[in-house]
């Protein structure tokens, strides 16, 4: 399979296969489980649809010190982006994105009010889609565009959720937003890792 992306895979039928049914994946804060992230596929001819499910949760024994849950319906058709929306409660505090691409541009509209138009190959931050390291991007929780410049790195072995090992390609963002992820050798997403703001270390893990 080439790098042409998970994505391509997902919609030339009859050239790369279907994109699996779900991904998941477990998320550690300094090794300890806090929550999922799951991406749901449904594919219908030329059109994709990516349905994404967040919860996490920090507590100190009974007691919860951080909540976030985040949901996200992105829509491509033919290998374009179309468009997305979102929910996000950050603990607490609330987040709507609204994005669609136009010919000329992909208007973005967020709460608390923003509005941005962007370059009509702009891609949400979603991770799951291997052009998100090689496009134009916007945070799919803020509406706000992702200033960060893409390091793609070597292939190195990451650890799965249950413990396996799988060989993975190394992309890193850095700049405004600073996180690594790291695709397995059919373009899927494998691993997450970014510091959060308390100064922790947030993991995803496939499942």
């Amino acid at each position: 399979m080439t790098r042409r992306g998970f994505l391509a895979a997902a919609v030339t039928p009859g050239l790369m296969r279907a994109p699996p049914a779900m991904l998941s994946f477990d998320v550690f804060r300094d090794g300890t489980r806090i929550g999922f992230h799951r991406i749901r596929f449904q594919t219908d001819g030329g059109l994709l649809t990516a349905n994404v499910s967040v919860e996490i949760a920090v507590k100190f024994g009974p007691v919860t010190l951080f909540r976030y849950a985040h949901s996200v319906r992105e829509v491509w058709r033919d290998g374009q982006f179309v468009s997305l929306v979102s929910e996000t409660n950050d603990d607490g505090k609330q987040f709507n994105v609204n994005a669609r691409r136009t010919e000329q541009n992909v208007s973005v509209r967020a709460s608390p009010p923003a509005a941005a138009m962007l370059a009509p190959d702009a891609i949400p931050l979603t991770h799951w889609n291997i052009l998100c390291m090689r496009r134009p991007l916007f945070n799919p929780q803020d509406g706000v565009l992702v200033d960060s410049r893409v390091i793609e790195g070597g292939d190195e072995t990451v650890r799965l959720a249950d413990g396996g090992l799988v060989a993975a390609r190394h992309y890193s963002l850095r700049g405004k937003v600073n996180l690594d992820d790291w695709y397995d050798r059919a373009d899927v997403w494998t691993a997450l890792r970014s510091p959060a703001k308390d100064g922790s270390i947030i993991d995803y893990r496939r499942a």
